[in-house]
């Protein structure tokens, strides 16, 4: 009843505006394109461009297929965009919309192309709507004419300070980065995916499947180490693509300076405790992170779980003789419930977080919206130093 996972249609939204000159047109009610508009405005403090055939109620009883078509047709004329993705929704989904039918009427008026994701709401969570978009932008991709020793980041749907930081890495140990799917990708190079060497899963829930999929049809291997989130997950997840690539480790230094860094707040954050509320990938490596810094990551909470999440996790903990309550898909009060006979002093989590935060009276730390970096060496240091500043 107070679930902490959102629909199929968020999820598409949220991989289809990763993609430079992409716009997602939503064949559906002006709430769905209103409510999630704003929401994803919210969090990423920018300007977002979604559009909507704004069904009303004569076209769920009627249908609505010429008015899409009118709708690709203004859009392509008016934003002049590389790709239009037309998205179904609750409603265009139940009542049946043939959407392939117009895509393949309109094609030949417009100048973008133009692809269909199906995302109605009830077919799936954001999880399922990540995974639907990948699956539909390797339909576009071919064998390509020769292969490059370079990989592709994929299910990497965050922008902003982490990407650019893993791009310096990247560049530092002289690997090329092909492709992000999606964030901050183009068209050309989501064509051109097929000729990296390596790709790296950088989601457990929602790119594991698509890596699988690329991986039997253009053969590209995939790893699905833990998100570089603290030193030792850092040092791991680079020096396995150095080794898969063939290339020299040259972050010693970086490591070295930022666990001396750390190692001047371990003290104060000493036996801490947590409450980890976040996706599989993250909340994997946040436990590991910050058992490794001497915090105490009391209750974890996975709104969604890949295909290894419990596997690693389990392994985690019981390496590291750590002992958490771990809820996977919880509702609200059963993290509000718990987290009050656990007392912890923080929350990392993000914006959902909030009631929790105001709820128990303690911080909340958003290491998943927020504007600062998290991930590799620097990120390790800044998320150490934040959370002393939140808790001194």
């Amino acid at each position: 009843m107070e679930s902490l996972r959102t629909c199929k249609l968020f999820g598409v939204i949220r991989a289809v505006l990763g993609i430079k000159g992409a716009l997602p047109l939503i064949h559906g009610p002006v709430g769905c394109f209103y409510h999630i508009k704003y929401l994803l405005s919210l969090r990423s403090l920018r300007p977002i461009q979604i559009l909507t055939t704004e069904m009303d109620q004569n076209d769920v009883v009627f249908g609505a297929e010429e008015k899409l078509l009118h709708k690709i047709q203004a859009a392509d004329k008016k934003y002049s965009p590389q790709l239009i993705t037309v998205l179904s929704s609750c409603a265009s989904s139940i009542i049946g919309e043939n959407i392939e039918k117009v895509i393949d009427e309109a094609k030949n008026d417009i100048n973008a192309e133009i692809i269909c994701i199906n995302s109605g709401g009830f077919e799936g969570t954001q999880i399922d709507g990540y995974e639907e978009c990948l699956s539909v932008l390797i339909g576009l991709m071919g064998h390509p004419e020769h292969k490059v020793d370079s990989i592709n980041l994929v299910g990497q749907y965050r922008g902003g300070p982490d990407l650019k930081i893993l791009k310096d890495y990247f560049k530092r140990l002289k690997i090329d980065l092909n492709c992000v799917l999606t964030s901050g990708c183009t068209l050309k190079d989501i064509k051109n995916a097929p000729a990296a060497a390596l790709n790296i899963s950088m989601c457990d829930a929602s790119a594991v499947g698509p890596c699988e999929i690329m991986e039997k049809r253009f053969e590209i291997p995939f790893i699905q180490e833990t998100l570089p989130l603290g030193v030792r997950a850092s040092s791991n997840y680079f020096r396995q693509i150095c080794k898969k690539l063939k290339r020299e480790y040259n972050l010693d230094k970086d490591e070295k300076d930022a666990k001396k860094e750390i190692d001047k707040y371990r003290n104060f954050l000493k036996d801490k405790k947590a409450v980890i509320v976040a996706g599989a990938t993250r909340a994997v490596a946040l436990t590991d992170f910050l058992q490794d810094i001497g915090m105490d990551p009391v209750l974890v909470c996975l709104d969604f779980e890949g295909k290894n999440t419990d596997y690693k996790l389990k392994k985690l903990i019981k390496h590291n003789e750590i002992n958490p309550i771990v809820l996977k898909q919880p509702e609200y009060s059963e993290i509000l419930n718990q987290a009050r006979k656990l007392k912890p002093d923080i929350i990392l989590g993000g914006m959902g977080e909030i009631g929790l935060s105001y709820e128990l009276k303690i911080p909340l730390f958003d290491v998943m919206h927020a504007q600062e970096v998290t991930l590799g060496y620097e990120g390790a240091v800044k998320v150490v130093k934040s959370m002393t500043d939140i808790l001194g």
